[in-house]
């Protein structure tokens, strides 16, 4: 059973996300009015009231900017997951507004930590869910690593 999955039926607000993330793009929400990023994404804009939201791809990296890593499960379906890293990441490109949770690619939670930056890489997690994680962007030269390929979603 796999148990990683989105919303079963996303809201009106983030089917655009959604379906972005099934054609391996990641987006974001901004104010068409004000050019405010909002993130999650809604109707309307919370700086200008305007109801014009703009859906644009970004780059695809960030920063973490919260990690945990799970070690122990309290129900026995999850143990085939731990360690499971868990890590907020901002979004470059977003003014700071945009902070998604997800999990880096398996093998790389030993360095998971804040101010790791990463890069945006898609999973399929079943024949119809394709879901953004994430993976240490070694391109960026946090740890004086070389390149391990595209900072880009395979296949783009």
């Amino acid at each position: 059973m796999n148990i990683l999955r989105a919303p079963s039926r996303p809201d009106v607000d983030s089917t655009p996300f959604w379906e972005a993330c099934q054609r391996r793009v990641l987006v974001g929400q901004r104010c068409g009015a004000c050019g405010e990023w909002r993130w999650p994404p809604r109707a309307h804009c919370p700086s200008c009231h305007a109801r014009e939201p703009v859906w644009e791809e970004l780059a695809g990296t960030g920063t973490i900017v919260g990690a945990v890593t799970v070690r122990r499960s309290l129900d026995a379906a999850f143990a085939h997951l731990l360690p499971l890293p868990i890590i907020h990441v901002r979004v470059d490109g977003t003014d700071g507004a945009m902070v998604l949770t997800s999990n880096l690619l398996p093998g790389q939670w030993p360095q998971a930590e804040v101010g790791k930056r990463v890069a945006v890489r898609f999973a399929r997690v079943r024949s119809d869910l394709i879901l953004p994680q994430f993976t240490i962007d070694y391109a960026s030269g946090d740890d004086g690593s070389s390149s391990t390929g595209s900072r880009r979603a395979p296949g783009r």
